[in-house]
Formats: C-alpha cells, sequence, structure tokens
C-alpha cells in the first residue's frame, strides 16, 4: 500500500555505484563488471554528486523507508562488483565536495525524521516532465511538498496547490528562492537541484 514498510535503496552490492552512472564515468551501454576490472574507475563530471542529491531527495520524501547502500551518503564511486565495495571514507578522508554530500544527505534524513507529513503522509504528485516534478505529501495539517529540476538549466517550477491542504508558514529548506501567492507556489531552482518546503 501507499503506506508500505519496504526498504528504498540507493543501491546495493550487485550494481554500479549510482554516482559513477550519473557522472559519466561508467556507461549504460558497457559491461559494469568488465570495466571494474580492466580500468581505473575514478571520479567524474562533478554534476554526479547533484544528481546523487535528486535521488536522495526523492528517496527520504518518497512512502517507504530510505535505505542508502553504504557510501552512497557522500559518493562513493564504483563499477560493477567487486568495484562497488571499496572501503568506506569517513572524515578527514572525504573531499570538500563529498562532505557537502554527506551534509546534504544528513539535512534530508533530519528533515525527515521531524516532519509527520515525510513520514506518514498522503502523496500527491502535482506535476511531472521529462525535466521537472513536484511531489506533495500530507499528513493532517502538515504539507511538504519537493521540487525537482534535473536539467542543466535554472528552471522556474510553477504549481497550484490544492485547496485542502494547508501551505500556512511554508519555508524553503534548501536555500531557494520561492514565492506563494494564494494557492499558487514558484519555486526558482538551479540546474541539477531540488527543493524541499515544509511548515
Amino acid at each position: 500500500g501507499d503506506h508500505h514498510l519496504m526498504g528504498n535503496i540507493s543501491g546495493n552490492q550487485d550494481r554500479t555505484r549510482f554516482i559513477s552512472y550519473a557522472d559519466g564515468t561508467v556507461d549504460f551501454g558497457e559491461d559494469p563488471k568488465l570495466a571494474g576490472w580492466t580500468r581505473d574507475i575514478t571520479r567524474g563530471d562533478t554534476i554526479g554528486f547533484n544528481r546523487l542529491g535528486l535521488l536522495h531527495a526523492f528517496n527520504f520524501f518518497s512512502p517507504g523507508i530510505p535505505v542508502i547502500y553504504y557510501g552512497d551518503e557522500y559518493g562513493m564511486i564504483g563499477a560493477g562488483d567487486p568495484d562497488n565495495r571499496r572501503m568506506m571514507e569517513f572524515g578527514d578522508e572525504l573531499t570538500d565536495r563529498e562532505k557537502v554530500m554527506l551534509e546534504t544527505t544528513t539535512a534530508l534524513a533530519n528533515l525527515r525524521k521531524s516532519n509527520m507529513a515525510l513520514l506518514y503522509g498522503d502523496t500527491d504528485v502535482l506535476s511531472f516532465s521529462e525535466k521537472e516534478m513536484a511531489v506533495l505529501r500530507n499528513y493532517f495539517d502538515q504539507t511538504a511538498i519537493l521540487f525537482i529540476n534535473s536539467s542543466r538549466e535554472e528552471r522556474t517550477v510553477t504549481v497550484e496547490i490544492p485547496v485542502h491542504y494547508n501551505i500556512e508558514g511554508i519555508k524553503a529548506n534548501f536555500g531557494n528562492q520561492f514565492t506563494v501567492d494564494g494557492s499558487t507556489i514558484t519555486v526558482v531552482l538551479p540546474p541539477v537541484s531540488f527543493e524541499i518546503l515544509t511548515q
């Protein structure tokens, strides 16, 4: 059902690391296991971090239980098994960009555990296209709205909130600009970014 207790996973030991696909280091058309054995898989385009952020935002916002395969919280790289089972890194071992990714993941986890709409709320898809999405979750008078821009260009996303949802006192949790005009919300999203509005 909508409020299942199944885990929604970011990755696992049988799959290439999400960020290695997301930054283009590993190609979807190649044999990822062979890639891990025959070449050194390194960090690619930094856009992979942004795309991993979108995955975590969607995972923590969705019904079910978000499960992070170790290392995905900061963007561990790797091709197919066993390259995707690298040693965990901590603290000073992380690069500056990995630390920012870890901070984002931590903020998402803290937001979810402190917001009833993200734990138990009903889900309503407000808009969906190839490049953007807006999803609302609601629990009694608490509302949370996720906005995603997956394109490489800044986008302004405008949605009409159904009148039976409470959006009074809504605020941005990840620093993006937004406006509220009656029941209409407009959010400005940088390339490959997300925002979650909560009360």
